[in-house]
């Protein structure tokens, strides 16, 4: 394995003001890695000190030597494309925060009747695991007062009430 090397771009200095004022804790370990290896230490040595393998120091010390800090940063990874087009996803939040109508005669949504309409009016086919973790990512909560059935009848409620004291 031939010997890693960091490029000097960057002063001992403005590497520890670059880790200094990081937030993310992973780029930092990886400032504070290339730092390490600049004072001369070997790329075995930073791996060890900073847990990572050589193979994965040596990508962002490469990384680094071509970009700079920004190297350093997490890329955006491609993952699974939403099942919900992001484009209607503010009508669905739109039509959830409305609550049931009149015609549907529903007192509030289940996980199962939003999930009929994702699919009736939204074309969009989710488990009921996934309407629930959709319903959680824009902000809905499955804690919802008790119901009042829409057929429901105060007078006929508040009669009972009276009879039974």
């Amino acid at each position: 394995m031939r010997a890693l090397v960091a490029s000097d771009r960057l002063s001992l200095e403005d590497l520890d003001k670059a880790a200094r004022g990081e937030s993310d804790g992973r780029v930092r370990t990886r400032i504070l890695s290339i730092r390490y290896m600049r004072q001369g230490h070997s790329a075995r040595e930073a791996a060890r000190v900073f847990p990572i393998s050589d193979t994965q120091l040596g990508m962002w010390v490469r990384r680094y030597d071509a970009e700079g800090l920004e190297g350093l940063r997490d890329r955006p990874r491609p993952g699974r494309p939403p099942i919900l087009d992001p484009a209607k996803e503010e009508a669905f939040r739109e039509r959830v925060r409305t609550g049931p109508a009149e015609a549907e005669g529903l007192a509030a949504y289940r996980g199962e009747d939003v999930r009929r309409l994702l699919k009736s009016e939204f074309g969009s086919d989710y488990s009921i695991s996934g309407t629930y973790f959709l319903l959680h990512r824009l902000g809905f909560s499955s804690l919802v007062p008790r119901p009042v059935h829409p057929k429901a009848d105060p007078a006929a409620q508040a009669a009972f009430k009276k009879g039974a004291s």
